[in-house]
């Protein structure tokens, strides 16, 4: 009895600890419409003239890229929008954007969501032959800025499959092994019989 006790308590850690380290994450679920005009690499109707001044994040095949990004949390900046190109999308399919940042800044990230640039449109600089998506938000400081504080921000763009994301895959083969182990040492008779079959 005490046994099973230990592990209740032991499974209810776990799941507090990945709440608590969740709680530093914001993230969206975005669709790519199945008509949207995507660049291809090699394009001859991407302009070469244009310096990209926006960050970017590219799957490129892969099913998750990150990068990370340093955003400036001074009194100037506050509330300043920060913008990210996403890259290698593929037409009807969906994708999460995550944004991570450490608990030790005291930061809040808001109005996380896409934006779709029309081509040939002028924006933040750049000026593009093709249609462009990009991710938004705002980094809001908690508490007094300190001057020139740059907070690292990681940024994923990951692949859903079955409407859930890979990088969540192995969690949960983790967590049905687990319950799958629950349930045997739990029922000592089923144990019991699995093994005088061997």
């Amino acid at each position: 009895m005490a046994r099973s006790q230990d592990v209740h308590w032991f499974v209810a850690f776990i799941i507090f600890c990945t709440g608590f380290v969740c709680a530093n994450t914001e993230s969206i679920l975005y669709k790519v419409p199945h008509n949207f005009p995507l660049s291809k690499s090699g394009d001859g109707s991407i302009s070469t003239k244009d310096v990209n001044l926006i960050p970017s994040i590219s799957l490129s095949g892969e099913a998750m890229s990150q990068t990370t990004i340093r955003a400036n949390t001074t009194d100037l900046q506050l509330h300043n929008t920060t913008y990210i190109e996403l890259t290698g999308l593929q037409r009807d399919e969906t994708y999460q954007i995550k944004v991570c940042w450490s608990a030790i800044h005291p930061i809040s990230v808001g109005d996380l969501q896409t934006v779709t640039i029309p081509r040939f449109t002028e924006f933040q600089g750049t000026r593009s032959d093709y249609a462009r998506i990009l991710m938004t938000f705002q980094v809001l400081s908690d508490s007094y800025p300190s001057e020139h504080a740059m907070v690292p921000i990681q940024v994923s763009l990951i692949t859903t499959r079955l409407g859930i994301p890979v990088d969540i895959y192995p969690t949960l083969v983790l967590m049905v092994l687990l319950v799958a182990v629950l349930v045997v040492t739990r029922s000592a008779h089923v144990l019991n019989d699995i093994l005088l079959k061997f």
